[in-house]
């Protein structure tokens, strides 16, 4: 980018040395000639105005989950709106992944399609707000965007926490990136204060007490139990944006029978149900975590769930990653079983609380690179 129309201007030099003269202002969209310094206005540039800055209208937006028409770039080849690659620039794949996920939940895609005054809006939102609008735009010059405005947004905004240096965390930046829109988008510890907390926002109940006043056990393998008798039980309510779900420990061991089978490389493979991780969440499940039992009991769903698999373990010497398989049906996930019986917990303004899957992030690569991600979006489906 090249700033400024005046003679001593990056802008001025540059149409002068490579014969380059005609430039729009990505603000105002208006058209100068350079170096002579003169507006153009001609109906044949609004093709490229609607490219740098597009706009939808309410009823384009509310019918983009129901459209499969496929468009075409200048070089005929076609694409379908909102599913189109993003380059790499270098190590921004885990950028580029958690936008791809955020620009198919229909609450948060709506909001930034339809924004108004975004040039008052603080300039990560602008930036996001300009990516999901170009991804879901008919009429691309091309089948794929840069990413670039947005990620050097988030290395200034992050403080270099997140760059292109080395890869990063998907699933840190998720939370990050959710947490800071939520306060951009003038949000505060009120549930529904912003779009964030309104489409991800749940709440569990957390019900703790010291490992030495649980009830005795006859063996170390024996379930721990907690003693409601005891003061020592803390009930609090916390709310969250995301489930962590934790996977069973590696097996040291695998059964080499099963080689000769055709299916034997994956029987090698752990497997385990997304509905087994959840029961963490039952309120029936104690665990032990820092000198404590504990006990969550999901008692709030939101809109949109978020489920954050941890399968990376750090030790002294080395990052182990838990290969184990998730096995979950892509509709109709059924989060009411971990509801209490006693209360309402169900979203607000629905009666369902199943959920459909709309996209899912996954590592690809060495556990020494646990960034490394790709992702998958399902176009039609959406939470019940």
């Amino acid at each position: 980018y090249y700033q400024g129309r005046g003679k001593q201007t990056h802008a001025y030099f540059h149409s002068i040395n490579d014969d380059h003269h005609v430039f729009i202002n990505l603000q105002t969209l208006k058209v100068y000639v350079l170096p002579d310094n003169y507006e153009v206005r001609d109906r044949s540039l609004n093709d490229i105005k609607a490219v740098i800055r597009p706009e939808f209208s309410s009823a384009q937006v509310a019918s983009l989950d129901f459209s499969c028409e496929q468009s075409r770039d200048l070089n005929g080849k076609r694409y379908l709106p909102g599913f189109i690659g993003m380059n790499k620039i270098k190590n921004n794949d885990y950028i580029n992944v958690v936008v791809q996920a955020l620009a198919h939940v229909p609450p948060i895609r709506d909001l930034l399609l339809l924004l108004p005054d975004i040039d008052k809006q603080t300039p990560l939102v602008q930036r996001l707000a300009s990516l999901v609008r170009r991804m879901w735009h008919p009429k691309l010059f091309k089948s794929h965007i840069s990413p670039h405005e947005l990620v050097q947004e988030v290395l200034t905004r992050s403080k270099r926490r997140f760059g292109l240096d080395l890869p990063g965390d998907a699933f840190e930046l998720l939370t990050w990136l959710l947490n800071t829109l939520h306060m951009d988008l003038g949000g505060s510890k009120k549930r529904n204060s912003s779009i964030v907390y309104r489409t991800f926002r749940g709440e569990i109940q957390i019900t703790t007490q010291p490992i030495e006043d649980t009830k005795s056990r006859k063996n170390e393998q024996d379930p721990i139990e907690m003693d409601a008798l005891k003061s020592t039980v803390k009930v609090s309510k916390t709310p969250f944006l995301a489930l962590s779900l934790d996977l069973p420990p590696k097996p040291l061991f695998t059964d080499d029978d099963d080689d000769d089978d055709e299916n034997g490389k994956w029987s090698a493979i752990p497997q385990v149900a997304l509905v087994s991780l959840l029961q963490r969440y039952n309120g029936s499940t104690t665990i032990e975590w820092q000198g404590e039992a504990k006990r969550y009991q999901l008692t709030k769903l939101p809109k949109y769930i978020i489920c954050h698999v941890k399968r990376f373990s750090k030790s002294e010497f080395a990052i182990e990653k838990n290969p184990t398989v998730v096995n979950f049906p892509i509709r109709n996930v059924p989060f009411g079983e971990l509801l209490p019986k006693t209360e309402t917990a169900i979203p607000e303004q629905d009666s369902n609380t199943t959920y459909n899957l709309i996209s899912n992030i996954c590592h690809d690569g060495q556990p020494e690179l646990p960034q490394k991600a790709s992702t998958s979006t399902d176009e039609i489906s959406s939470t019940e």
